[in-house]
């Protein structure tokens, strides 16, 4: 019998999830097989809260494994990280031959802890994913690292020892996005990062889902976003195509086009910086209504950085000492004073991030609209959403939601029966549910074999039944 089991424990994959199941990000899914291992996304989960979180210690990986804001995993930390630890092994006594992270994309919610996972560990990312990263570091809206941008390059395919994993490139406007595809001897997964079906990837993924079903995948682990926690719809039909008042991504752009051609004063934006896409798109805005684009200087930088070319700024009047980055951004881009806007505000798109909301005071009397695209904060159920609201209240500043109107809104995830729609080209066997409130509606909606995970719990794929297998060492 010990024959057997070592047998099995060495001749089988193991799936283990230690985050991510019933939040809006911050999955880490660990699969190994063997003595190697993958992880796939090193998120946090979103948590609009935490921007008023106390100020951590200098080791801020310890108090944020005492918080429980990260997972307690073996060899994956640095010794030096997790003394206060004693049962947590180090990465440097890691007994895996290799191990390696990789990250789908650029939000938060799938890569704020890559930067605190060990050097000793590789953590993949896409080259232009790096070259935003380290300009985000250069003006401090990066993620807290001590990896001194030390990623490996992704590509389309890499060998983790008896491990496969074939990344699909789903958009490349900006940092680039992917999902991945992973074999190994005994299971075919597909882990799908976030679904999104506008622009490229709609029909990026169509052909990925045609590969997934050729490859007659054993488990598909799939995002649900937009199961909403409110929602307890059974009878819900897949489709791929947008209904229900949702609208293309072309219509967003001539909606958003329109909304500012229209407008008669000063037009500012909100979007979220990280997003290089979104870059293109305002950028194409300000062009087809005869506009000049400003941004703010930290945004500049990640522009400079990515496109490599210059931008035109404007430096808020939020800074009570210059920071050390600031003569650089300035000398590379093309300076806009409040003077030059107040004179002629009709010919302005003007950036406003929310720490600098304070400066929309000073637009009161320049007829102004605030586009809120999709920067933070993105909703009322974040606690700094009513502060801004009252802000451009007293600013008098007319606001406008740019993903919402009479016409139909605009979801940047798929909607819950596109979801359904794309799980069935791709024909898994089984579906682990992940990334979403709404387990329960997504597993009863799908209509299919399905597995219910728990968090810290290791499983194995039981062929004969198509289910998850708890295993124990």
């Amino acid at each position: 019998a010990g024959c057997i089991l070592k047998l099995y424990m060495e001749n089988t994959t193991i799936i283990t999830f230690y985050n991510g199941l019933d939040t809006i990000g911050g999955v880490i899914m660990e699969l190994r097989y063997n003595a190697y291992r993958v992880f796939f996304e090193a998120g946090l989960a979103y948590d609009p809260a935490a921007e008023r979180m106390i100020r951590l210690r200098q080791n801020s990986i310890a108090d944020r494994l005492w918080l429980g804001q990260l997972p307690k995993i073996d060899g994956i930390y640095r010794r030096e990280d997790i003394r206060r630890f004693p049962d947590l092994k180090p990465a440097e006594t890691s007994e895996y031959r290799d191990q390696a992270f990789f990250i789908s994309h650029l939000h938060l919610d799938h890569m704020a802890m890559m930067g605190m996972i060990s050097p000793e560990v590789k953590v993949y990312l896409a080259r232009p994913a790096q070259v935003l990263e380290k300009a985000l570091e250069d003006v401090g809206l990066g993620v807290e690292s001590i990896r001194d941008m030390h990623y490996n390059d992704l590509e389309e395919e890499t060998r983790i020892g008896d491990i496969y994993v074939r990344a699909f490139l789903l958009n490349d406007d900006s940092y680039q996005d992917y999902s991945f595809y992973i074999e190994t001897p005994d299971l075919k997964l597909h882990f799908t990062g976030d679904v999104f079906v506008y622009g490229k990837y709609g029909h990026n993924i169509i052909s990925e889902a045609a590969f997934l079903k050729n490859s007659r995948i054993d488990v598909m682990v799939c995002e649900g976003t937009r199961f909403s926690a409110g929602n307890t719809r059974i009878n819900i039909e897949p489709s791929f195509e947008p209904k229900e008042k949702m609208i293309s991504k072309d219509h967003l752009d001539e909606r958003i086009t329109r909304k500012i051609q229209c407008h008669p004063g000063l037009v500012i934006f909100n979007y979220y910086e990280r997003e290089m896409s979104d870059v293109m798109d305002f950028e194409r805005y300000a062009l087809n209504t005869g506009r000049t684009i400003v941004y703010e200087p930290e945004s500049a930088h990640l522009i400079n950085e990515f496109f490599n070319r210059p931008v035109h700024i404007l430096i808020p009047d939020t800074y009570h000492s210059k920071p050390e980055y600031m003569d650089q951004i300035i000398n590379s881009n093309i300076l806009v004073s409040k003077e030059e806007i107040f004179t002629n505000p009709d010919k302005y798109l003007l950036q406003n991030t929310y720490p600098n909301s304070l400066e929309l005071l000073s637009y009161s009397g320049c007829d102004t609209l605030y586009l809120h695209h999709s920067g933070t904060p993105l909703g009322d159920f974040d606690p700094q959403y009513d502060n801004l609201r009252k802000i451009i209240s007293l600013a008098g500043i007319a606001y406008y939601r740019t993903y919402e109107d009479e016409d139909g809104y605009f979801s940047p995830h798929a909607e819950d029966y596109q979801i359904l729609s794309y799980i069935d080209m791709a024909n898994p066997k089984l579906v682990i549910p992940c990334h979403t409130k709404n387990r329960d509606t997504m597993i009863t909606s799908l209509r299919r074999p399905c597995f219910r995970a728990v968090k810290n719990i290791s499983y194995v794929y039981d062929r004969e039944n198509n289910t998850m297998k708890e295993f124990h060492e």
